[in-house]
């Protein structure tokens, strides 16, 4: 990540919440419209079909706890990509992959998410 936009991530982004009311569809495309690549969520080892479930929902039909002490999970253009699915799995107990815009090829951990959107 280049300095010039390090600084413009910092200034120019606002958090993106995220709530465990969230519905899966929801969340992804907000997450799309924020950062302009994609999340993918799972439900154990696959992808979580049901858009409507929310991700409280979600945790309970999983094998991992949720911590839901904390309301929000917030997010950043500036954090790294695999810093940000360690929050997911942290604070929801659940499996978040990113990826790029087409939802094709998942990007590298060191990649923070605003130098994802940034690759061509």
């Amino acid at each position: 990540m280049s300095l010039f936009n390090k600084i413009v991530d910092t200034f120019t982004s606002t958090e993106f919440e995220v709530e465990s009311s969230m519905k899966v569809t929801e969340l992804t495309k907000q997450f799309k419209e924020k950062f302009g690549i994609s999340l993918r969520v799972y439900k154990g080892k696959k992808l979580a079909s049901d858009g409507r479930m929310t991700l409280k929902t979600l945790d309970q039909r999983t094998q991992t706890s949720v911590n839901f002490d904390s309301e929000k999970l917030k997010i950043r253009a500036t954090q790294k990509v695999g810093e940000v699915e360690k929050l997911f799995l942290n604070h929801f107990g659940i499996v978040v992959q990113i990826a790029d815009i087409e939802n094709k090829n998942l990007l590298d951990d060191a990649l923070t998410l605003g130098d994802a959107r940034r690759q061509k």
